[in-house]
């Protein structure tokens, strides 16, 4: 048998094992980027691939936004209205300064004579002893009104 003889089947393998590997590799990819974002980004472990959802009971339900508009002399608890919503899921989902601040400007559209909203992110934690639980901030952002 020549060497070439041997090289045209293993090149009829190749793109065979690649196509059987793709998918693979895709999922320990997503896997591994849900579980980063898990750690450095507060991403509940319930989105982003949900690989994780099966360890925390971390998700959107157990995730809450406190809102609250200033004003020159006062300051209003504010409930985030229906239209928001889902805005405000994605910002839950993951706390980060980019969806935070998209939401904090809308909010800031809808309240005139607010001067600055404040946006908190809580999550629920347990005593690991007691089990009692608590909510834990997870993420903070000071929006303020650009302009007049």
């Amino acid at each position: 048998m020549t060497g070439a003889g041997v090289v045209a089947p293993m090149r009829a393998r190749l793109p065979h094992a690649l196509a059987v590997a793709v998918p693979a590799l895709t999922l320990c990819a997503v896997a591994a980027l849900q579980l980063w974002l898990a750690h450095a980004s507060q991403l509940t472990p319930w989105s982003g691939g949900g690989f994780g959802m099966f360890s925390t009971i971390d998700g959107l339900r157990t995730r809450h936004i406190h809102s609250v508009v200033l004003g020159p002399g006062w300051r209003q608890e504010l409930e985030i209205p229906l239209p928001l919503q889902e805005d405000a899921a994605r910002a839950r989902a993951l706390p980060d300064e980019r969806r935070l601040r998209r939401l904090g400007e809308q909010l800031l559209a809808r309240s005139p004579g607010a001067e600055r909203v404040e946006l908190r992110v809580f999550a629920a934690r347990f005593d690991p002893e007691t089990l009692q639980p608590a909510g834990a901030q997870i993420a903070v952002l000071d929006v303020e009104r650009d302009g007049p």
